[in-house]
């Protein structure tokens, strides 16, 4: 089941340092099914799923999330899938748009 996740709940699985574990992080839990669900809900391009591309992968101080960052069709533009680390679950989806959080243009 795709849930997308309000700015308050990414937050809350968000802290200070995030760390970089893009190559380290080892998957708990397949993602792909829940990446064809959000290619199939027009979320997601399906190349991304079909190459199975994360371009980056957060961890927060605690542990407890992962952030997994895959690219869209739009620069600095991510989806995130958030790994609830604890629970071994998928926790939600959040649209992360780098350009209007840091005024890019």
């Amino acid at each position: 089941m795709l849930t997308e996740l309000t700015e308050e709940q990414f937050q809350s699985t968000f802290a200070v340092p995030m760390t970089d574990v893009t190559e380290t992080a080892e998957p708990i839990l397949d993602i792909w099914p829940f990446v064809e669900e959000l290619v199939n809900a027009n979320k997601i391009p399906s190349n991304i799923y079909d190459n199975g591309v994360v371009r980056y992968v957060y961890r927060n101080p605690s542990n407890t999330y992962d952030h997994l960052l895959l690219p869209t069709d739009i620069e600095n533009v991510f989806l995130v899938i958030i790994i609830d680390l604890l629970n071994v679950k998928t926790f939600g989806y959040y649209n992360l748009d780098l350009n209007k959080l840091y005024g890019i243009d």
